[in-house]
Order: structure tokens, then sequence, then C-alpha cells
């Protein structure tokens, strides 16, 4: 009998108790290979107990759950303006997701901004509301999610490399309970919800991937909703983007571990590497990567360990950042 394999991601996730420990952690991440589309927050509290049918305690009981809903990360200098200049640090997705649907359905944010145009109030005011109504709706967020143990961060990884470097991240940043867990690709209960043939929403395609727009506004892809469709898009060029790294590294006869884990050992010095074929993308993820292994070895020299004989290899890498 023939049993067919499961395909699953693996993820590491740590539980933050300030917005600024965990998006201390975000930037680290960024700086160090990690993609933003690999990021992934919990969704508000009620959207969390309306899809998994029951309430909960705390976060912790939510780490490990294949079913819990989640919301892509982004940074306030994504998002417009007027937004951005309330509040610094982190906001989620979900929150410029469910304003935009409130305001289209006519809801009291929407009933707010029709009754400031009608008094001749400019866009720069309406955009000051939103703003406003923004900053609340994320504070709510977070203290929800504080209330209950913290906030929860998952970070997507693809080999045993990543997987070290996260954990290393997230508990540098006073995140607790850290872990890496092997969860299934495509939860059963959104696939036939989202995935099916017969949903009441609309397939797309976007770079030869399908995906579906659902009726809510939200999308889906391969077992996870996301709010916006730029964050399917990031997914999709990150997946792809990882597909050529390792066919380029098969083709070149290099290890993927080493290449991502420990560059040095395949290119020696930073020059090395821009010497190569590799598309300038790839090049930057590998110079990021190669980044966190000098810090960390700094970081070592710096606890009084016997420092490593690589001179000024930071600085030539960054050297070579600036230069792509």
């Amino acid at each position: 009998m023939n049993e067919q394999k499961t395909r699953t991601v693996r993820e590491a996730v740590g539980v933050f108790q300030s917005e600024k420990a965990l998006q201390a952690a975000v930037d680290d991440l960024l700086c160090h290979g990690f993609d933003q589309s690999e990021l992934s927050l919990l969704a508000p509290v009620s959207s969390v107990q309306k899809e998994l049918g029951h309430s909960f305690a705390s976060v912790k009981e939510l780490e490990d759950d294949q079913a819990v809903p989640t919301t892509a990360y982004i940074s306030t200098d994504t998002i417009g303006d007027a937004e951005g200049g309330v509040f610094g640090g982190l906001i989620y997705v979900g929150a410029l997701a469910t304003l935009t649907a409130v305001v289209a359905s006519g809801g009291a944010i929407g009933a707010a901004i029709i009754a400031a145009a009608a008094g001749g109030i400019g866009g720069g005011a309406i955009g000051g509301i939103l703003a406003k109504l923004i900053g609340q709706h994320h504070a709510d967020y977070v203290e929800d999610q504080l209330e209950r143990g913290g906030l929860l961060l998952w970070v997507r990884t693809w080999n045993a490399a990543d997987e070290k470097h996260a954990v290393e991240i997230l508990a540098s940043h006073s995140g607790s309970d850290v872990h890496v867990h092997d969860l299934p690709a495509a939860h059963d209960v959104l696939e036939d919800r989202y995935g099916g043939e017969t949903f009441a929403g609309e397939l797309q395609a976007y770079r030869g991937v399908p995906y579906s727009y659902l009726p809510n506004g939200e999308y889906y892809i391969s077992g996870e909703v996301l709010p916006t469709e730029r964050d399917v898009k990031a997914r999709i060029d990150r997946d792809i983007y990882l597909e050529t790294l390792q066919s380029e590294a098969k083709e070149q006869g290099w290890d993927i571990e080493s290449l991502l884990g420990n560059p040095a050992g395949i290119f020696q010095t930073p020059a090395k590497l821009l010497a190569t074929d590799l598309p300038d993308a790839i090049k930057a993820d590998i110079l990021k990567r190669w980044a966190y292994g000098e810090k960390q070895l700094e970081i070592a020299s710096d606890d009084g360990m016997k420092p490593a004989k690589n001179g000024d290899r930071l600085q030539e890498i960054n050297l070579a950042l600036e230069r792509l």
C-alpha cells in the first residue's frame, strides 16, 4: 500500500512580551537573509476565536496549531504617509485590510469619512482620521495579545542553517519558548474551504502559480490565508527565488546548507561571490547571511573566545552589499 507523504513546512516560533522586542527581532531577521514574506503574526483575537470555534487563555496554546489564522507582517514604511506617521514599528496587514473592508461596506469608519467629506474637510484631514483609526486598531490588536501572554512571531525556514539563525535571533531579542516545528504545508480544512473547485471565490494566478481570491477580500494560497494580493505575490516570488537558488547550487555543485550557513567555505571572500554569475538578488541574500555569521564570530570574540582570522571581513561584506 502506497501512502502519499504529506508536504510540510518548517517554522521557528517565539513569543515576545513587548512590541519593541518583537520589532527588534524582525529587524534583525530582515537584515540577515530572511524575507518579509516569511514572517507571520497571529491574526486578531476575534478572528482566531472565530476560526478555531473556541476561546483561548494563552497564545502559547496556539504556537504549534496548524489551524490558527495568521496574518502577514509589514513595516510602517510600506503604508501611506498619513497612516505611517501615527506610530513607529510594526503594523499587521490585517489592520489595513479590515479598515478597507469597513469603509467599502459603509461601516462606522466609512461613515466618519463620508461625514468629513460632506463637511468640506480636505483629503489631508481625512487621511488624519484614517491614521488615528488605524493607530487605535493596531493598539487594540497588540493589547489583546499581550493580555493573553505575548506577541507571536512565526518565521518560515528552508534548511538547517535557516532554523539555527532564526532560533538564535528570536532568542537574542528576549523571545520565549523559541523552537522549530514541522507543520503540514496545506491545512485540510482550509484547502477544502478555499482551494477546491466549488468554493465561492475566484481562481487567479501569478507567475504560473494559482491562488484564490475569497469573497471576504482575502486570498488563499497553499494552506495559508493572506490579507492582500501583495502578500500573495511576495510569497510566490520568494518561493520561486528559493527554487532558483537551489537550482544554481545544484548546477555549481555547491552544498545548499553550506551555501546558506557558511558562505565563506565556498567563496572565501565577498569579492569572489560578486564575481560569480549568480543573480544579484541571490548574491545579496548570501551576503546578508554571511554578515550574520561574521557578527556571531565578533560576539564570540568579545566573550573571550579565540577570534577568527577574518580581519575586516564584515566591512567587506557591507561594501559588497552597497555595490549591489
